[in-house]
């Protein structure tokens, strides 16, 4: 019964034929995963942003603001928070807009907690719901896009269903999980915030066993 509910859930799907969201990300942020998987971007080398191609409806982004300033005949770079973001749009153009520092010892003092943006063609700003994705320790070559994928099963701020990510991938969505805001909830389709209420209800209804189970079978998407 448990699964059977789930599958009925997931089974919610509609078909996307094309790619059509533009994201451009500047040459000073690094963009470490994009819906759970290593990132294929383009341009950046005689331009100050790189672009990536998304499909319509629910992203998810992980990236990390870097600067570099010269100081004393060296070059130094400021580091900020590794951010994880999600996000919905269709048809658009997006640009990842960061904050530019004046001096290393201004970005040093400022760059913490990140003041980004994410606007349209418009220059309008998008609804995000954003978090830091943390690491454990000092840990060398992070799989951020791991990561991202236990974030998410773990329900964080800005986390989606793994499930949608997964179809999204291969030019599919699954019903539009709720972004949620550090301030406030982003308002989205009624049925959508319904399936995935459903959805975490059910889990939180399952015993331990079957919801470790569960946790086995959406990483094994």
């Amino acid at each position: 019964m448990f699964y059977r509910s789930f599958a009925m859930l997931v089974a919610l799907v509609s078909f996307n034929c094309f790619s059509s969201v533009q994201l451009r990300v500047p040459d000073s942020v690094d963009l470490l995963s994009v819906n759970m998987s290593e990132p294929t971007t383009e341009g950046g080398l005689f331009s100050s942003f790189k672009t990536i191609q998304l499909e319509n409806g629910i992203n998810q982004i992980v990236f990390q603001y870097k600067p570099s300033y010269d100081v004393k005949d060296e070059v130094r770079k400021v580091y900020s928070d590794v951010i994880i973001a999600s996000f919905s749009a269709e048809n658009e153009t997006l640009t990842l807009s960061v904050p530019k520092f004046r001096s290393y010892k201004l970005a040093k003092e400022s760059i913490s907690p990140l003041q980004w943006e994410l606007l349209n063609s418009h220059d309008q700003v998008v609804s995000v719901a954003e978090d830091v994705l943390q690491s454990d320790g000092i840990q060398l070559g992070r799989d951020y896009s791991e990561e991202a994928k236990n974030y998410n099963i773990a329900g964080g701020i800005a986390s989606v269903a793994v499930t949608y990510v997964t179809a999204n991938q291969h030019q599919q969505s699954v019903v539009n999980p709720k972004l949620v805001n550090k301030q406030q909830a982003v308002t989205q389709n009624g049925t959508d915030s319904t399936v995935l209420d459903i959805m975490k209800a059910t889990y939180q209804k399952a015993s331990p066993k079957d919801q470790e189970a569960f946790k086995k079978w959406l990483l094994a998407q």
